[in-house]
């Protein structure tokens, strides 16, 4: 998301993004908080142990559910820099469920997605991975070497590999 207001501000000096996993909506409202909430103190215990190994931040349940929280009200609030980006984008999205979602639940939120893609023709859905999205770059790493590979034959013409 950081990239896209970069860009946003900087569009002289962004041939493309790739975006990898992260799309303008999440849970958002009040809703969407206590659900998240809810989720991380469910996983309370796991924290320290996830930390020790490099696998979490060392923060509290209620911590790491405060900044995803904001997270998700920051991308739902980024429609609008994504629609004006002038440079091609491509989105790199997992489709498997990651913890605390429901069946089928990913997929159908980065459908929001699609009223964004309608409104601004440079940007592009690369792939959907099977991946979940704390996987995607380990187990879906050659979908976001294609999607980088797009993007540089969109600005310099057709390239090998």
């Amino acid at each position: 998301m950081l990239g896209w207001h970069w860009a946003d501000r900087n569009p002289d000096r962004v041939a493309g993004l790739a975006t990898v996993d992260a799309f303008p909506v999440g849970l958002t409202g009040e809703d969407g908080a206590q659900r998240i909430r809810t989720l991380f103190r469910r996983m309370r215990l796991l924290f320290p142990i996830a930390a020790r190994l490099g696998l979490a931040a060392r923060m509290s349940a209620d911590q790491h559910a405060e900044v995803n929280i904001e997270l998700n009200e920051i991308a739902a609030a980024s429609v609008p820099v994504l629609e004006r980006l002038t440079c091609p984008v491509r989105f790199v999205l997992a489709t498997g469920d990651s913890l605390g979602s429901r069946k089928g639940e990913m997929e159908q939120g980065r459908a929001v997605l699609d009223p964004v893609l309608a409104r601004n023709p440079g940007i592009a859905v690369s792939a959907k991975a099977a991946s979940n999205h704390s996987k995607i770059l380990r187990d879906d790493s050659p979908a976001v070497a294609r999607a980088v590979r797009e993007l540089a034959a969109s600005h310099h013409g057709p390239t090998a590999g």
